[in-house]
């Protein structure tokens, strides 16, 4: 299937762009991977989940084991075949890109294909004893943007540069127009990266705001690229990370003396982006906790 999408968009006209997605569901669970690259893992000593010291087993112990459950393993053995497993899928994952790739050098087409490879979240695979997506935290929120061949889009000297600022899948369809010669701006919410790209300190936004309807764990949060204020909007807990000395997150410093100011300044940008909304999350003033939380708002 792949050599005859590549064949037919190679019979096109060579200078009318064209995109082409190819999407994956893995590593996402269950993490079966082929029993191949499983064995290259299984045996190796890897990276433990990270735990904060803000956190505690206190969900784990009273809800206990579910399916589709919102904790990781606590067992050290099972913790080991779970990241095992993961790295495992990730490697069958790199070789079937790399199946593609090869495709494209084949057909000629290499010397004209940018690359953007992505996620849409990560899962957390034990970090503060949780699992899946949702939560606010790096594992699960912190995923890949990464751009290869950008000189057949005219960008010299991109290969190999890493460039920390705040992006989103939004900013993706924005910056494939742009590399197509077709940007306009008005169009969409997100931004071209090119300009980040070509010129480090034009960040393509100064923090993001995110948000997941969760029961419980319900929360927003405001991130930048040097810290993150989380609010859960269930039960009105605050959390503060200084991701630039702290970037797994392990220590909350909502109650310290030195972050107040800091804390007070990424809340208000929270309030900012929460007022007006349906759900009655602020007043204006102040953040508003145990407001209903729909999916769908009017």
């Amino acid at each position: 299937v792949t050599d005859n999408v590549l064949d037919f968009f190679r019979r096109r006209d060579p200078d009318q762009p064209f995109f082409l997605m190819a999407s994956y569901l893995k590593p996402h669970p269950p993490l079966d991977p082929p029993q191949y690259y499983l064995d290259r893992y299984i045996s190796k000593e890897l990276t433990a989940p990270y735990i904060g010291t803000w956190e505690t087993r206190d969900y784990i112990d009273k809800e206990g084991r579910i399916f589709d459950s919102k904790t990781g393993p606590v067992d050290d053995e099972l913790i080991h075949e779970m990241r095992a497993a993961y790295y495992a899928l990730i490697t069958h994952l790199d070789h079937q890109i790399g199946r593609i790739i090869q495709a494209l050098i084949e057909h000629n087409l290499m010397d004209n294909t940018v690359i953007v490879f992505t996620s849409d979240h990560g899962e957390e695979l034990g970090d503060h004893y949780m699992f899946r997506k949702s939560r606010p935290y790096e594992g699960s929120c912190h995923i890949p943007m990464m751009f290869s061949n950008l000189k057949a889009a005219g960008i010299e000297n991109a290969e190999g540069r890493t460039i920390s600022c705040v992006t989103e899948l939004r900013d993706i369809m924005p910056t494939l127009l742009d590399i197509a010669g077709a940007r306009d701006d008005s169009h969409y919410d997100g931004r071209s990266l090119l300009d980040t790209v070509k010129d480090e300190r034009l960040s393509p936004r100064e923090y993001l705001h995110g948000e997941h309807s969760y029961g419980q764990f319900s929360n927003h949060w405001i991130v930048t690229p040097h810290d993150k204020f989380i609010w859960h909007s269930e039960t009105g807990r605050e959390q503060y990370f200084d991701l630039s000395t702290d970037p797994h997150e392990l220590e909350d410093l909502i109650s310290s003396p030195r972050h107040k100011a800091r804390t007070a300044q990424l809340r208000s940008l929270l309030i900012r982006e929460l007022e007006g909304r349906s759900e009655g999350f602020t007043d204006g003033k102040e953040l508003i906790a145990g407001r209903p939380y729909p999916p769908v708002t009017k």
